[in-house]
């Protein structure tokens, strides 16, 4: 009876472990559907570790003008550009501690855009 009793134990704490470890925060989201000729950039500020991984889900359809949807580090540098047009998850590994910027900027834009950060 103790062994049933240490074992349900055990995989309770397995279970309660690895939801905890396999569910990551959100660490901000942006979308927009515009239906006429706009210019503007939002933002998402997060902090990060060196070797920190996020994961980036990201889609956008673009009926005209332009889209840029990026990822900075706190000197302004690029760390990844996401295409436009594209429905797709990109894991990205920071090389360095501090601020980084997800960006969505567009000009003279018609469309949509959604994009994820975890």
């Amino acid at each position: 009876m103790k062994k049933a009793i240490a074992g349900i134990v055990a995989i309770i704490i397995v279970c309660i472990v690895g939801i905890k470890f396999s569910h990551s925060s959100n660490l901000g989201s942006m979308k927009d559907n515009i239906t006429s000729k706009k210019s503007n950039n939002s933002q998402i500020t997060f902090n990060a570790k060196k070797g920190d991984k996020v994961k980036v889900a990201y889609n956008s359809s673009v009926k005209e003008g332009t889209l840029k949807l990026k990822l900075t580090d706190s000197n302004g540098k690029a760390v990844e550009n996401f295409e436009p047009n594209e429905n797709s998850l990109k894991q990205v590994s920071l090389d360095d501690e501090g601020k980084y910027v997800l960006s969505a900027t567009y000009t003279n834009f018609i469309g949509n855009y959604q994009i994820n950060c975890k």
